[in-house]
C-alpha cells in the first residue's frame, strides 16, 4: 500500500465557496490559504504529500457560536440553510481531518471538503 509522507490540512472557511455580503475582509483572507492548497497539491503531491481542506459550516460552541445565545439571528439564518437543521459541531470537522490524516484519503490531494450538512450558504 502506498504510503502518504506528510499531510497538509487548511481550515477553511464556507466564506470562500459561499460568499457573504459584508465578509468581504474575512473571506478575502481566506482565499489566499485556499489557493494555496489549489498549488500546493500540485507542487509536492509527487513526494507523497497530501493537501487539503476541510470548509466547516457555522460549527456550534465555537468561534461567535461558542455561547448558545450569541447572534441568535444569524444562528435562526443559518439553521435555516441547512437541511439537516442543526449547525457544525467541532466533532464533525475533526472525523474529517481524522479522514486526511489517514491512509484512508492516500489519494485524496487538491480537495476542499464541505462540511456543511448540505447547505447551501
Amino acid at each position: 500500500m502506498y504510503k502518504i509522507m506528510a499531510v497538509f490540512i487548511y481550515i477553511a472557511s464556507s466564506t470562500t465557496s459561499f460568499p457573504v455580503p459584508g465578509m468581504a475582509v474575512y473571506g478575502g483572507s481566506k482565499a489566499t490559504p485556499r489557493y494555496l492548497v489549489d498549488i500546493l497539491s500540485k507542487e509536492i503531491g509527487h513526494h507523497g504529500v497530501t493537501v487539503n481542506s476541510i470548509i466547516p459550516f457555522a460549527v456550534d460552541h465555537s468561534g461567535i457560536f461558542a455561547e448558545a445565545d450569541s447572534y441568535p439571528a444569524l444562528r435562526k439564518q443559518l439553521l435555516d440553510s441547512c437541511p439537516m437543521g442543526r449547525l457544525a459541531e467541532v466533532e464533525d470537522v475533526a472525523n474529517v481531518a481524522e479522514f486526511f490524516a489517514s491512509d484512508l484519503s492516500s489519494f485524496v490531494n487538491g480537495q476542499h471538503l464541505l462540511v456543511n450538512g448540505g447547505a447551501t450558504n
